[in-house]
């Protein structure tokens, strides 16, 4: 055996460390990114139930010329509720079922015979609190939801 001959197996500490610190500034970039896809992508999903939602109502509309009211004392027409999680729609919207109801609360939140106006209200995670609306007009407002407020996505 020669001196000065030495066959390493391994990687150096230098190395090693090195690779973790490439593979941290990778990750501290990464997820972040990754967190605002996934909140785009829920109020992109919100933002297409409300339209077919409105769909809903526009057909109503088209078949007996006029929206479909709710009051307070009547459900009979088209009236959105959450109960644990669940959202469901009776008469009107009956067809009408939400892709994102486990992170969206969707409602009716005014409607007269010749008007509406629908929101998704977030209820959990980063879109907690974000309101996406939609009018009979086709006015599309997100509000509460920082940095995306303003029109629709």
């Amino acid at each position: 055996m020669r001196v000065g001959a030495i066959k390493s197996n391994g990687f150096t500490l230098v190395e090693l460390l090195i690779t973790i610190a490439i593979v941290g500034i990778l990750a501290g970039i990464a997820f972040p990114a990754y967190d605002s896809y996934v909140t785009k992508s829920k109020l992109k999903s919100a933002q297409a139930d409300l339209v077919a939602l409105s769909l809903v109502l526009e057909n109503r509309f088209q078949r007996q010329l006029v929206y479909p009211t709710t009051t307070a004392s009547s459900t009979a027409e088209t009236k959105c509720v959450s109960a644990t999680g669940t959202t469901t729609c009776t008469s009107a919207a009956s067809a009408w079922q939400p892709s994102q109801s486990d992170s969206f609360t969707y409602k009716i939140v005014t409607a007269t015979t010749t008007t509406y106006k629908i929101e998704a209200l977030g209820n959990a995670g980063k879109v907690n609190g974000c309101s996406v609306t939609l009018t009979q007009d086709n006015v599309r407002v997100i509000a509460s939801c920082s940095p995306y407020n303003g029109s629709w996505l």
